[in-house]
């Protein structure tokens, strides 16, 4: 969806607002005073234990403001499965699509978070069989929605979901991160790539990042395409240039999830109707906000009126060299 015809203009009233497709985890944080050299002991300052993933948490960033979202996607049998299903359950999100594996290991991280300067290191795992396979999709489940969102863990299995989307004439917004086998299925399919930033060179192999977002957006038949980029906001291309947004100035507490609640609100801005420039310097502030407190989910706001009030009280970070 290129980003003249944007905001999307949705379908009326459905059972749900946003679908989520991908992944969900337990995120056990602790926070240290610098990184550890190998075979070095340290001792963390604090720890804590929440819910995760990049959808879940973009579900949990929409349910926040008032929104309808349902999770579809994989959990073990295990204490972390039920817990995390129980968080989404606690912030109002439908996980009666979620299929339960047994025997499995439900994906989780280990989160090394910087007190410094709030980055983190994570560590990650799950069973393979976490992830939806294409013939259990339920299509109902995704029609009955207005959005569908995706993090694309399995690039076919997103594609499939992405076409019975648009027969059900919703648009699909892609979280892409790591270039998994299936990928060009998937393409086609999304009308908001929003990309990390090493991906868009990593999936194109150009040298730049004009030119890698140029092709993702002629291999994808047009996404209007957004690459995030940390403490340096985002860029989007825009009318075939690339523009800067620049994050807000916040003292970092915890990086962890910043795109996924970037993505998130990103959604939120959709279904409010915003403009594209208002979108994309919306979903900066929510997720500035988060970053404001340890883990993913923590710092999430809650109304429009909260980050309305952010907005108009912090400024923007120096625009950079990209």
């Amino acid at each position: 969806m290129s980003s003249s015809s944007f905001p999307p203009q949705l379908p009326e009233a459905r059972a749900c607002d946003v679908v989520g497709l991908g992944a969900n985890a337990a995120d056990h944080l602790v926070t240290i005073a610098r990184h550890p050299q190998p075979g070095e002991k340290i001792r963390f300052r604090d720890y804590t234990y929440q819910g995760g993933g990049q959808t879940a948490t973009a579900l949990v960033t929409i349910a926040r403001f008032g929104y309808r979202t349902r999770y579809l996607g994989g959990v073990g049998d295990d204490g972390d499965g039920r817990a995390n299903l129980a968080g989404l359950e606690a912030e109002g999100v439908d996980v009666s699509g979620t299929l339960t594996r047994p025997g499995g290991l439900t994906q989780r991280a280990f989160i090394l978070v910087d007190e410094t300067s709030g980055e983190r290191t994570i560590i990650w795992g799950r069973s393979e069989g976490m992830v939806i396979a294409p013939g259990e999709i339920d299509a109902g489940g995704i029609a009955e929605a207005r959005i569908l969102h995706t993090d694309a863990q399995d690039p076919r299995a997103a594609a499939h979901a992405g076409r019975i989307a648009h027969r059900a004439g919703m648009p699909v917004i892609a979280d892409l991160e790591l270039v998994r086998p299936g990928l060009e299925q998937f393409l086609p399919e999304i009308d908001f790539l929003i990309a990390a930033a090493g991906f868009p060179k990593e999936a194109t192999g150009a040298g730049d990042l004009d030119a890698a977002t140029r092709m993702l957006e002629e291999r994808s038949a047009g996404a209007l395409v957004i690459v995030t980029l940390g403490a340096r906001g985002a860029v989007a291309r825009i009318e075939g240039a690339l523009e800067s947004f620049p994050a807000y100035a916040v003292e970092a507490v915890d990086t962890t999830g910043a795109g996924d609640v970037f993505h998130g609100a990103f959604a939120v801005a959709c279904l409010e109707g915003m403009a594209l420039r208002e979108a994309l310097d919306f979903s900066n502030a929510v997720a500035a906000i988060k970053c404001r407190q340890a883990g993913g989910r923590t710092g999430i706001p809650r109304s429009l009126e909260e980050v309305e009030r952010f907005r108009r009280d912090t400024g923007h970070r120096t625009r950079g060299r990209r």
